[in-house]
């Protein structure tokens, strides 16, 4: 009989009301161990955020794992997103189990970790969590970039103003006490006789509550005059709008203090930093040796240059550009992908996201729960301003409940959003297509961008080879696969992965949610 221990986990109240309770997780886990005449050990419940492993009951989790290590078995839970929604934290948990001798596995989304091919199923599954939080993350910034672009500023008020509603509920920037203080010190500075210390310094004597920092930040900030500065965003250029909340200051006098203190900051610019065309891969690499970064430089022969990356003294580090650049086209050359197996695995991550979507369907709670938010924050916005409730404990009730409404909105992503996101997918597959050629065939700016995005970090050199632990997990499963693709039959492995990934056994496909 197998000894387990179950993991259970929700992180909003929308979860629990669409079937993801801590209760419906634990039935449904002790329902399959009894069928299966696995002996439950201990069962873990969290109410947390699975963005990292940083979660309390988790963490007592792993300590029972490591100190029972030769009693438990396998760690289950329902899905692979109650495990995680961060792809390359949870393969290095995955790991941490292995270590122990402990199998992880979710008993709706079961997978055999011991065929290959099955490791890219896992891939799809622990990517999915986390592109949904990119795009909902994606969706509020889409939603704060419209309302700025309007002219309504939706973050924290800065000094001298207070956040609050106008006749639609929505939210006004609102002056305070403090933008006498903030208008003083613009035009104190408009004089060019003080220093930005020497004005913060009279205010503060004036009874100006803030800090070195705050204050200098102030002086650069568009919303005092009624500006709503916006950031650059993809291909939009950064801007500034007219805001609808009331100025504290005049755009003239806001201008008149930047051209002073840019003055003061001349002869301060930087070089941009150039690189060599025969030195692509310069500020890329490490040394395996001190674990430095390797510089690059020629050197002359007796009838020609050498190039090298090296090591700076005393350290002995240095390899022939020639041999680095073959070892990198090579790694890129077991990363590209197969035009067939492209479209294999899009298929999958298309099926995949047509099937969540389809599971996600939203019913009459989740807009109740949306009502209900709203009204809370209403009924806080009321206790603070009758004077029920203090400042400090306004701001926190405002920001948990806006929290989780947007949480609850961002669900509401309409089918074009979903289109979308798997015409991303796409393209983001179709870059993998022959990628050593493409970086072969580019210039510097393309190769450098090229091997930026794959890497997260630095390239490490291990006996003069790329050395792939710090890659994307997903993008080493991807190498892992090209490999068995060309070291086997490509057409019967092509039938098998087929057969894994598109049907595979009962029990494999994503189950019906339950009603």
């Amino acid at each position: 009989m197998k000894n387990v221990i179950l993991y259970v986990r929700v992180s909003t109240d929308e979860q629990a009301g669409r079937g993801y309770s801590l209760r419906d997780q634990e039935q449904k886990l002790l329902n399959y161990c009894e069928n299966n005449n696995f002996n439950v050990l201990h069962i873990f419940r969290e109410d947390y955020s699975a963005k990292t492993f940083k979660r309390p009951e988790f963490k007592k989790l792993l300590e029972y794992c490591k100190k029972n290590k030769k009693e438990v078995h396998q760690l289950i839970f329902i899905k692979w997103d109650r495990f995680s929604r961060n792809t390359a934290e949870s393969y290095h948990m995955i790991g941490v189990f292995n270590q122990l001798a402990i199998q992880v596995n979710a008993i709706e989304q079961p997978l055999d970790l011991s065929i290959p091919e099955q490791g890219l199923m896992l891939a799809v599954y622990l990517s999915m969590p986390e592109v949904e939080n990119q795009r909902r993350s994606l969706n509020v910034i889409a939603g704060m970039r419209r309302a700025f672009k309007e002219g309504r500023y939706v973050g924290n008020a800065p000094k001298g103003f207070d956040n609050g509603k106008d006749a639609a509920k929505k939210p006004l920037l609102i002056p305070n006490d403090d933008a006498k203080y903030i208008q003083e010190a613009f035009e104190l500075m408009a004089t060019g006789n003080y220093q930005r210390n020497e004005i913060f310094y009279k205010l503060k004597a004036k009874g100006f509550n803030s800090s070195k920092t705050v204050f200098a930040r102030i002086l650069d900030n568009h919303l005092y005059y009624g500006g709503v500065f916006i950031k650059a965003y993809k291909d939009e250029k950064e801007t500034v709008v007219q805001g609808i909340h009331e100025p504290i200051i005049t755009k003239a006098l806001f201008e008149k203090v930047q051209k002073i203190m840019k003055n003061r900051k001349r002869g301060k610019q930087t070089i941009p930093k150039a690189y060599n065309e025969n030195f692509p891969l310069k500020g890329f690499l490490r040394c395996p040796i001190c674990n430095k970064q390797l510089t690059a430089s020629a050197s002359k022969g007796r009838t020609q240059y050498y190039s090298y990356y090296h090591c700076v003294s005393p350290c002995k580090g240095r390899y022939t550009s020639d041999a680095v650049h073959q070892q990198v086209e090579l790694f890129l050359g077991n990363l590209s992908f197969d035009k067939q197996f492209q479209e294999l695995y899009f298929e999958n991550i298309k099926e995949k996201l047509t099937s969540q979507t389809s599971q996600k369907a939203l019913g009459p709670k989740h807009y109740e729960n949306i009502k209900s938010i709203e009204g809370k924050l209403v009924r806080v916005q009321d206790l603070y301003i009758d004077g029920d409730m203090s400042k400090l404990d306004y701001e926190s009730a405002k920001e948990r409940y806006e929290n989780l409404r947007s949480e609850l909105k961002s669900k509401e992503a309409s089918s074009e959003d979903n289109l979308q996101l798997i015409e991303l997918y796409k393209k983001a597959t179709e870059k993998f297509i022959a990628i050593d050629k493409q970086y072969y065939n580019s210039n510097l700016e393309l190769k450098r961008s090229i091997i930026g995005s794959i890497f997260e970090k630095e390239i490490h050199l291990e006996n003069k080879k790329v050395r792939t632990t710090n890659l994307n997990p997903i993008l080493n499963e991807i190498a892992s696969i090209n490999r068995g693709l060309r070291a086997k039959n490509k057409k019967d492995l092509t039938k098998k992965l087929v057969k894994s990934l598109m049907v595979g056994d009962e029990g494999f496909e994503p189950p019906t949610p339950s009603v």
